[in-house]
């Protein structure tokens, strides 16, 4: 199990107003599929902003909440972290939670005029022939 502190890595906290040491059972960034001991992240979308699900988080019983702006009456039980852009946050504490899961992927890009296509197919078909496991998405086929 995480704590808050181990996801908060290489996010630049504006303000914390609670324990950084709470242990946290899952990130959500949707207030309807949150679970107890989740952290909540409040994210501004294009049609919704999530700052105004935050009582609801709480009241399902999210232990910490990531947000722009902290709400005037701030649960005495809950932790809220204030951050510049909860978005990019999301990200990053999603990376850590769950390990950095990208490190372990190789990729290779093709860029260019013509050809793009033609040359990931082989190139997927080469690494797949040779034993690797491998993906290819294309404008063709997505593998």
């Amino acid at each position: 199990m995480k704590t808050l502190k181990d996801i908060l890595i290489g996010i630049n906290t504006i303000q914390i107003l609670g324990n950084a040491e709470v242990n946290i059972s899952g990130i959500q960034y949707d207030s309807r599929a949150l679970q107890s001991g989740d952290v909540f992240f409040a994210v501004k979308g294009t049609s919704t902003d999530g700052h105004h699900f935050i009582s609801m988080a709480v009241q399902k019983g999210a232990k910490v909440i990531i947000c722009e702006t902290i709400p005037d009456q701030a649960g005495p039980d809950v932790t809220y972290v204030k951050v510049a852009d909860s978005a990019f946050a999301l990200g990053v504490a999603s990376s850590n939670y769950y390990d950095s899961p990208s490190g372990n992927l190789k990729l290779v890009g093709v860029t260019g005029t013509n050809g793009k296509t033609t040359t990931a197919t082989l190139l997927y078909r080469m690494f797949r022939l040779l034993g690797y496991k491998a993906g290819l998405l294309s404008t063709v086929c997505n593998q």
